[in-house]
């Protein structure tokens, strides 16, 4: 199990798991029980041209991994969660990711959560056996199953290519979604639930379309030196959020390492 860096082990330690809300001007932590489960969610003002969210792969690029205390550390996001699938034999993530534009990861399965220049998140289907255009969209990572459609549970994971049986079992689950006033939610539950429960829980919360992420032992969220949801394996993909451009930009030659694309994927 890979340990968070002192400062963020010690802010852990003393409040991770306490009942509060952790605010700033864009990016808002807090802890609430949903249909009887403690949820821990970041809430992101998409309204905000200083926010910025990308993927991010661990440091020796696809194929590696890294933990999460040493990502943190490396790419200092104000808040974080874990990404995409990724196979543990092979560390490839199971979905295309896009970094600033470029595709760095060739996957097969899931849903695109992908942002524009302007921080409009739309949610499109992976075009199974086929390459999907991602042109316009400045970050895309492809996870899954879907869990809201327009505000309707939509859990199907086995139309979206996923194969994987553990899905339809109770885990600790992370999760992304959109309100209709544009406000990110990141949520991660660390109780074991099903997949349904995660998505009735994401509606209420607000969320009008969502998307299910990378869980079990992968399950990792971090905000502003908390980490409510440590992973226990090391992870090859992050959704990271900057609240400043100015950093956005000295971290981003730091978000891909690897800008080649995969010549294998993996499937879920």
């Amino acid at each position: 199990m890979q340990r968070a860096p002192l400062l963020i082990t010690v802010c852990f330690l003393l409040g991770g798991f306490s009942s509060h809300m952790y605010a700033s001007s864009n990016v808002v932590y807090s802890k609430r029980w949903v249909r009887g489960v403690p949820v821990h969610i970041v809430t992101v003002n998409l309204n905000s041209p200083n926010v910025k969210i990308s993927p991010a792969i661990a440091k020796r690029g696809i194929g590696s991994s890294e933990g999460f205390g040493s990502m943190l550390s490396r790419l200092q996001p104000v808040a974080a969660i874990t990404g995409t699938f990724f196979c543990v034999q092979s560390l490839h993530p199971v979905g295309d990711i896009v970094v600033d534009g470029k595709l760095v990861n060739l996957g097969s399965v899931g849903t695109g959560i992908c942002f524009t220049p302007t921080n409009t998140l739309h949610f499109r289907p992976f075009k199974y056996a086929r390459a999907t255009d991602w042109a316009g969209y400045t970050s895309v990572i492809c996870a899954g199953p879907r869990l809201l459609t327009n505000g309707l549970v939509t859990v199907y994971p086995w139309a979206e290519g996923f194969r994987d049986g553990s899905l339809y079992r109770k885990a600790a689950r992370s999760a992304i979604g959109v309100t209709k006033h544009n406000k990110l939610l990141m949520v991660t539950v660390n109780r074991p639930i099903y997949l349904s429960k995660l998505a009735r829980i994401m509606r209420a919360l607000g969320a009008v379309d969502a998307v299910n992420l990378d869980g079990g032992g992968s399950t990792a969220l971090y905000c502003k030196g908390r980490v409510p949801s440590h992973p226990s394996r090391r992870l090859t993909n992050l959704i990271v959020v900057y609240d400043s451009p100015e950093k956005f930009a000295r971290i981003k030659p730091h978000l891909a390492p690897s800008t080649e694309v995969a010549t294998t994927s993996s499937r879920s």
